[in-house]
């Protein structure tokens, strides 16, 4: 295999080197370095199954553009210079310790791992990972929102037995329900309780007698998204709020993160946001990702002060309707598994996050971890 090259200036193509004993390459980016990229990059997500928005070039690097980010991407290419995989790493500082983890993980994506090809080798993760560890120094490897069966849940296993980590770590993380879409809407309600059948009708009717004009909209195009944003922001921290809790939109960096992620990701026709509103006012937002035959729910906000009408119920039903209109075939919450999406949903299933220590003081804090867990697990 042909290995790719340290990271190419803004504008320029990926580089090869055709010396394949050489083993994957690492680069340290800068934001606008990522655009050389953008090719390959898109070509592997393409390619790479499932289709995972969160581990796309509009996603990460937007990411890499909205602040400090000390970003390092190990890649290797086949000999006609595509990408068999991408590893998309970022140092970050906690608790005084160095730690590398996911690009943009703190952004909240799920399901995350390497991208392989399919055609890639079957230790292709396990190399890229290794040529990471070789370039970054830090205490700790902190990967959130693991796939179940990600190839780095393998990848840092094999490495763990050569000696490299100084301690392993694979808990449970979090629940993401999904909800699997029949051929109408109509047949959806038939499937759940008599219960729920009339609350989703009861509200619809409520809200359209108290605001007969009201209308849902889906921003799709950038341009679309960019008036559609300052909506979602305002409507979910205020609805957070409401509840005593700190929406996710409160962050200056967040919100850029999300006006440039959100515009490439609607370019390629992968980011959508729904608005149910008045000629007046908007009542509430929806901004979730289309990845071929799913669509992957984010982040909600609603109007606290309509709350009696059920604007985030009424439009939630909604988008899921027109999914099932479009031909979804799947409707993913993601993580979080609030008492609404399991009204809806049926079946669910668990990601996973991976911790390894490399230096004795990731080891220490490791270990202290693992006892104030067993400790709560026992009060529990």
């Amino acid at each position: 295999m042909n290995l790719a090259s340290p990271w190419p200036e803004p504008g320029s193509r990926p580089r090869l080197v055709l010396d394949a004993a050489a083993g994957p390459r690492a680069a340290q980016p800068s934001p606008t370095a990522l655009v050389g990229w953008e090719r390959a990059w898109k070509h592997l997500h393409r390619a790479a199954r499932p289709l995972n928005p969160f581990l796309s070039w509009e996603w990460m690097s937007s990411w890499a553009a909205s602040g400090r980010c000390e970003a390092l991407v190990v890649g290797e290419a086949f000999p006609d210079g595509s990408l068999a995989g991408l590893l998309p790493l970022e140092r970050a500082r906690r608790r005084g310790l160095a730690q590398l983890q996911f690009l943009a993980q703190a952004a909240g994506g799920d399901d995350l791992d390497c991208l392989l090809h399919p055609a890639a080798p079957a230790d292709t993760a396990e190399r890229l990972l290794t040529a990471a560890l070789a370039r970054a120094r830090c205490d700790l490897i902190r990967l959130e929102g693991l796939r179940p069966d990600a190839h780095l849940r393998l990848a840092l296993q094999a490495v763990a037995n050569t000696g490299a980590l100084r301690r392993l770590q694979l808990e449970a993380g979090e629940w993401l329900p999904s909800l699997e879409l029949p051929h109408s809407f109509e047949a959806l309600l038939e499937s759940h309780s008599p219960n729920f059948r009339a609350e989703v009708r009861r509200r619809r009717r409520a809200l359209l007698r108290r605001l007969p004009q009201a209308t849902v909209e889906c921003a799709q195009s950038p341009a679309a998204i960019a008036a559609t944003l300052e909506h979602l922001f305002r409507l979910h921290n205020q609805r957070r709020g409401q509840k005593l809790d700190r929406g996710i939109f409160e962050s200056a960096r967040l919100r850029a993160f999300h006006a440039a992620a959100a515009a490439k990701l609607g370019a390629v026709g992968q980011a959508r946001i729904y608005l149910l509103r008045t000629p007046a006012a908007v009542l509430a937002a929806l901004y979730g990702f289309q990845a071929e035959h799913r669509f992957l729910y984010f982040q909600s906000g609603f109007d606290p002060a309509l709350a009696e009408v059920s604007p985030g119920t009424v439009l939630l039903s909604a988008v899921i309707e027109d999914c099932i209109r479009r031909g979804t075939r799947r409707f993913e919450f993601l993580r979080g598994d609030e008492r609404y999406k399991s009204r809806w949903t049926s079946e669910r299933r668990l990601n996973f996050n991976a911790m390894a220590a490399r230096s004795w003081p990731g080891a220490a804090f490791l270990a202290l971890r693992a006892r104030v867990r067993a400790r709560h697990a026992r009060e529990d």
